[in-house]
């Protein structure tokens, strides 16, 4: 980069970038690198405040930048400083991009010439960004040498047009092609590729200096891919695009997340107090459930004395459950139904309330004494814990272990170091794995043993915060992909059983061995995830998507000799697909039902090196 610029012209800048509109346009260019020309204004990275290593970064780059994940001693349970929701605009393009601006054609040309005198051989695609001022309305130039073909880019606007006089444009787009190429229909390869928002905007998209990423709850998308000007769901290959953000403030699961994050910061206090045995007394615990030790040693005293209205519940939409109800009825509930139920659970016992009832403490000291008060209760007054059959959670082997050991001596052992902390953290991870697996019976999607199988019994032998930290993990996969079937059923209105197949895909990439995207627990703390899931064409046709138009539309005509090939594109979108800041619209392109046009060129030609 550093010898093209110093060939070019002061007024013109080369960047080796991605742009989100060149991608779209020419999606052959996505998965290469290519360079950028574009005008060269010094002092617009410090008036925008955006420097120039910024202004280069790329998706992946910029996604990271805002990543708030990390350790979880660091996560903030706090109540989010933002009090309204800001709304963002929908547009094509990212922030940065608006930094990139373009050059008359006439520069545009001249800087491409300078490239290709000075660069012999094989080159990086290169395109230049043009102002439309031309009469051609020219957006992009540009051009490719590699392995002896030359290929020339071109991408035009055609201005902002009717949305019903689209579809009357595909015998034209046909037509146009035959004239430009000299081929016969029949040997025209057709690409035909379709997009509908269902709901949000893709993060990439967002200018997260204005959006709280608390406030940002995910994104669904809809792509049809097909060889038919037609729309058919039934022909198409169709995909459905999720974006899914673990830490959205109003997430139907936020109780179960900030639970996971915060038994992962206890499993960081037990491995640091074994370290270092003297720290009990000075470790503080962060956590979201704080109350005066007074409030919770009398909730523990109503446990202790088989009193459980103590229960408080945060979620006021939880809906009741009929336990007289026979099971495959309660099966068919909605998944959120499902969540929302959660902690109304039949199977709920005493290990479950004591967890909710000690993650109140602020210290460890307070808990190591509401621990001593709890087996001081078992063998002093004969305090038999009330809990189901299948739990086998540390504490319950305790108290059944008590029966005729000496007092003093027992305790004693059950107080030092991090033991208490120990017990805590079993019964919470036995506590989240019967939620998750309470909501996941609920969707018909696996059954308890193949969930029992991956999260193994980490409740038998010596405590192991590495055995503890696994089973987290597959708690977070199962948490991810819970959050994102919740996105899905939320805002794709279907019958719940449409939706198993699409549930199942979801489950799986997300609790795979190899491939999860999901590779630590403390990722739950603010990152956003991708999913691109198969679509059925019964579920695309039960969403009436096809009554609507889409919201961008791409046709694609290819066709190709021995010594030639050339790809003609029309791409429709109904929001501006470059950005407005350096290519202003005007009153008519903010009209509803029109879209915005551009047509695109590639043509490549072989040629022999002299």
């Amino acid at each position: 980069m550093e010898r093209l610029n110093k060939l070019l012209p002061y007024h013109v800048q080369a960047r080796k970038v991605r742009l989100s509109y060149v991608d779209e346009l020419f999606p052959d260019l996505k998965d290469d690198p290519y360079i950028v020309l574009h005008k060269n204004v010094p002092d617009t990275s410090q008036s925008a405040g955006h420097n120039r290593e910024n202004r280069e970064k790329s998706f992946n780059d910029y996604s990271a930048r805002h990543d708030v994940s990390g350790s979880p001693l660091e996560y903030s349970f706090g109540i989010c400083g933002f009090d309204d929701t800001i709304l963002t605009t929908r547009h094509n393009w990212r922030k940065e991009e608006e930094s990139y601006l373009p050059l008359s054609r006439n520069d545009a040309c001249n800087a491409l010439n300078v490239y290709l005198e000075h660069f012999d051989g094989n080159t990086l695609p290169v395109l230049a960004l043009c102002d439309g001022k031309d009469p051609r309305q020219s957006k992009l130039i540009g051009s490719i040498v590699r392995d002896n073909w030359f290929t020339t880019l071109e991408a035009v606007s055609v201005g902002v047009v009717p949305q019903a006089t689209v579809r009357s444009k595909y015998p034209k787009l046909i037509q146009e092609h035959l004239k430009l190429s000299g081929m016969q229909e029949h040997d025209i390869k057709m690409s035909v590729f379709n997009t509908f928002d269902l709901f949000g905007v893709k993060q990439e998209r967002i200018d997260w200096d204005k959006i709280a990423r608390s406030d940002f709850e995910g994104n669904i998308d809809i792509e049809m891919h097909s060889s038919s000007l037609v729309l058919n769901p039934r022909l198409s290959k169709n995909t459905l695009l999720v974006q899914v953000n673990t830490a959205w403030k109003d997430s139907l699961l936020k109780e179960q997340r900030s639970q996971l994050l915060l038994l992962s910061q206890y499993l960081l206090i037990i491995d640091e107090y074994q370290k270092n045995s003297g720290q009990q007394n000075s470790v503080k615990f962060t956590t979201p459930y704080l109350e005066k030790y007074e409030a919770v040693a009398e909730k523990l005293n109503l446990l202790l004395n088989g009193d459980i209205n103590f229960r408080k519940s945060n979620n006021i939409n939880i809906k009741g459950v009929d336990c007289k109800k026979k099971e495959n009825i309660e099966m068919d509930a909605k998944l959120s139904e499902r969540v929302q139920n959660v902690s109304l659970r039949h199977d709920m016992d005493f290990t479950d309330h004591l967890w909710k009832i000690l993650i109140a403490t602020s210290e460890y000291p307070q808990m190591t004494s509401l621990v001593e008060t709890i087996l001081m209760e078992i063998l002093e007054h004969r305090f038999v814990p009330q809990a189901n059959d299948t739990n086998s959670t540390r504490i319950m082997k305790v108290a059944s272990d008590m029966r005729g050991q000496e007092i003093t001596s027992f305790i004693s052992c059950l107080l030092l170091g991090s033991a208490p902390l120990e017990l805590v953290v079993d019964a919470g991870f036995e506590k989240l794995a019967r939620d998750y697996l309470y909501i996941l019976r609920g969707a018909r999607l696996v059954d308890a043993y193949d969930i029992r199988r991956k999260l193994a019994n980490v409740s038998s032998g010596v405590f192991s915060t590495e055995s503890y930290r696994k089973g987290l993990l597959t708690l977070a996969q199962i948490h991810i992909s819970l959050e994102c079937m919740l996105l899905i059923e939320t805002h794709l209105e279907c019958p719940a059983e449409s939706l198993q197949s699409v549930f199942a895909h979801v489950y799986k990439e997300f609790l795979s061995e190899l491939s999860s995207p999901l590779h630590h627990h403390a990722e739950l703390c603010g990152r956003v995830y991708a999913l691109t899931v198969p679509l059925p064409a019964a579920i695309v046709s039960e969403l009436n998507i096809l009554k609507t138009d889409p919201t961008v539309w791409r046709a694609a005509l290819s066709s190709h000799s021995a010594a030639s090939t050339l790809t003609t594109t029309m791409y429709y979108s109904k929001t501006p697909i470059f950005p407005t800041n350096v290519y202003p619209t005007d009153d008519a392109a903010t009209q509803k039902e029109t879209v915005h046009g551009v047509s695109a060129t590639s043509s490549s030609s072989r040629y022999k090196k002299l």
